[in-house]
């Protein structure tokens, strides 16, 4: 795998096939170029920019391997909703053109994207990352539509029950379709880093939270990325915490829990 991966790098520049679909992803703010990098097996094979064919939501990707060695292919942006991107990417080999599927994570500061092409296959050490130069949408851990907040667990109210807050939190976090976050919440007086991995496909999100409460039994924090704010309430057992996020609306599968560890 890693040497037909690094076979692409050898390639030539490849004429664009001009864009049929006027629909463009964000309303046609796509930027103009993104700084780019593939991996496999953990290490950096090419590094370049992905450039935009006019006003069209087609790239021109530039690479450069470690021996100098350049490549160029095509990508062309077919979604972003919320923070998912779906992209296809085509490569010329000699007189045919491959294409192939890819899609990628829009991290919490809105202009990142983590993801895989379909040649990864389920290989959690490759993969690419683009940063867009794009002006960033509110986008983060946890970005749907609307917001409820959590209802409070009568148990809590009712016993008292109070915990330490302690400095680290492990977290399930449920919260954007698709994902099953799993990582921490680390606390630094009111800055909160969240730093996850999806439990299926392996990618990670990084950011802040802002705790704006915390009462012993009652916690809200503010995601400043995505405009969102966490509510959750301490169990019986007085380590565990549930809640969900305003973006969740009534969805009940949309929800985090957390775990009170130091």
């Amino acid at each position: 795998m890693l040497a037909w991966r690094l076979s692409l790098l050898l390639l030539l520049a490849w004429p664009a096939l001009p864009l049929q679909n006027s629909a463009l992803p964000r309303g046609g703010d796509l930027g103009r170029e993104w700084l780019a990098e593939e991996w496999s097996t953990s290490k950096v094979l090419a590094k370049g920019k992905w450039v935009r064919e006019g006003d069209s939501a087609r790239f021109r990707v530039f690479y450069t391997d470690a021996k100098g060695r350049p490549a160029t292919w095509t990508v062309e942006i077919l979604s972003i909703e919320g923070n998912s991107v779906r992209m296809r990417v085509r490569i010329p080999f000699g007189n045919q053109t491959r294409t192939y599927a890819a899609s990628g994570v829009i991290q919490s500061d809105g202009r990142t994207i983590r993801g895989k092409a379909e040649w990864c296959k389920t290989s959690l050490s490759c993969g690419f990352r683009v940063v867009a130069d794009w002006k960033p949408v509110a986008q983060g851990v946890a970005d749907v539509a609307r917001a409820t907040p959590a209802p409070p667990p009568t148990s809590v109210m009712r016993d008292g029950i109070r915990a330490n807050p302690g400095k680290v939190w492990r977290v399930i976090d449920l919260t954007t379709p698709g994902f099953h976050w799993q990582g921490t919440w680390t606390f630094d007086g009111p800055s909160v880093r969240f730093s996850y991995q999806d439990k299926n496909s392996g990618a990670k999100a990084e950011g802040m939270l802002e705790l704006q409460r915390w009462d012993g039994a009652y916690v809200r924090l503010f995601n400043r990325g995505a405009s969102d704010t966490y509510e959750g309430y301490v169990q019986p057992d007085g380590k565990t915490l549930k809640g969900t996020a305003k973006s969740c609306g009534a969805d009940p599968r949309c929800r985090w829990e957390a775990v009170i560890e130091k």
